[in-house]
Formats: structure tokens, sequence, C-alpha cells
């Protein structure tokens, strides 16, 4: 029974961390982002119930994956909630790691870009030498989405033939990428722009002689981008 007891109280102790962890995060991230304020006053004054009740989901969301990101990124450092927190708080740069971290997991839909991100944190709290690196590959986390990681997993395969030659093309371009991706043909332009502002794509064409049809640009995952994709692979469920 005294086994039990400790048992509970362990995990009770444990949750109450985990809520009161995520508030206070949640309150770092809605001072870092002062529209969802804004938007939560209008709705609030124009009390419509519907709207109210579709924030608060909104905000029960991004809470749920504010805690789910801590609990992998304890996981990931091997240590309590209660230790992890404390061990960022005595650290400026962990802090802003962990604000930035915590931001980009709200944000997201993706269960395997929170875990992704709750790695990056631990292992930042485990080795405060990897601190600025994990920070990087954090911002390049936060900006990608469902169709940045299924552009980038396409680039990331091997190119096809070209039938003059029977050679490949160095990198994909924007044809071959239409022709696997048809969805693509009214975003690709924005989504390649995304990828390239994070440093997780880059084009191999420039300097090339262009192909019959004149396309020239010819794009490529850079290692940044492969080690991004990597860290998203590695937590996502594997098919039976």
């Amino acid at each position: 029974m005294g086994e039990d007891q400790n048992r509970t109280r362990q995990r009770t102790s444990t949750e109450v961390a985990v809520q009161a962890t995520t508030s206070t995060v949640t309150g770092v991230v809605g001072a870092l982002n002062p529209v969802a304020g804004i938007a939560a006053a209008a709705i609030k004054e124009f009390a419509d119930p519907h709207l109210v009740r579709l924030f608060d989901r909104v905000r029960q969301d991004r809470g749920e994956r504010s805690a789910r990101v801590l609990a992998v990124g304890s996981d990931e450092a091997n240590v309590s909630l209660d230790r992890l927190v404390n061990t960022v708080e005595s650290s400026p740069d962990l802090m802003a790691l962990m604000a930035e971290t915590v931001q980009a997991a709200a944000n997201t839909p993706l269960d395997t870009k929170i875990i992704a991100l709750g790695r990056c944190l631990g292992r930042g709290v485990r080795d405060d030498t990897r601190v600025d690196a994990e920070r990087l590959r954090v911002r390049g986390l936060a900006g990608i989405e469902s169709p940045e990681v299924k552009l980038m997993e396409l680039l990331d395969t091997e190119t096809r033939p070209v039938r003059e030659h029977g050679g490949r093309w160095p990198g994909w371009r924007r044809p071959e990428i239409l022709d696997s991706l048809p969805g693509f043909a009214s975003s690709l332009d924005a989504s390649i722009a995304r990828l390239t502002a994070e440093g997780l794509v880059c084009d191999d064409g420039i300097g090339r002689v262009p192909g019959d049809d004149g396309y020239r640009e010819m794009w490529i995952l850079t290692s940044f981008g492969q080690d991004c994709l990597a860290l998203l692979r590695a937590v996502a469920p594997t098919s039976s």
C-alpha cells in the first residue's frame, strides 16, 4: 500500500509540474504572440459562444502541445520535469531555446515535429555545448509543416533519368517536382522560398547549362535540410 501511495504521489507531482510549467510557458508564448492576445480580447468582447468555444479549443490544443514537447524534452535529457525546468532557468540561452521550442510546438499539428522539437530541447539541456546548434534545428523545424516535409522527402530521393543521355539531373527541377507533386502547382514557389529561407534547400543548378526545356533550377537538400528531415524520420511511426 505504501508503495502504491508513493507512486500516486509521484505521478500527481509530475502532473502538477507539467501543468504549472505549461501554464508558465504558454504565458511566454502568448507574450511572443501578441496577436493571440488581441484576438482573445476581441472574441470576449464580441461574446459569440461559437467563437469563444473555438478559441478555447485552440488554447487547449496549444497547451497540450506545449506539455507534450516539454515531456519529450525531459525524457530526452533523462531528467525529471522539475530538474529540466530548474536547469533551463539557470541559463538565458536555455530559456531562449525552450521558448522557441514551445512556441514552435504550440503552432504545429504534426506530432512527429513536436517530438523532434522536444528532442532538440532535451539535447540542449543535457549538453550545454549543443544549445546553439539545437536552437538552429528548432528554427529550421519551426519553419516547415506538412507541405514542406513532403517536398523535402521528394528532394531526398534520386532524380529521374534524363531520356536524352540516360543520366540524371543533379537536383530536382520544377517539371519533375510537379510530376510527382501535382498539388503543388500553385504553391511550389512559396514552399521553396520557405525552405530556402531556413537553409534547408538550395539550388544546385546555378552555373549549369539548362535543359532543352529551359529549366535551370535544380533543387537539393542542404546538409542542414538532411539533418532536420532525419530528425523527423527518426520519430515517425513505422508502418507494419
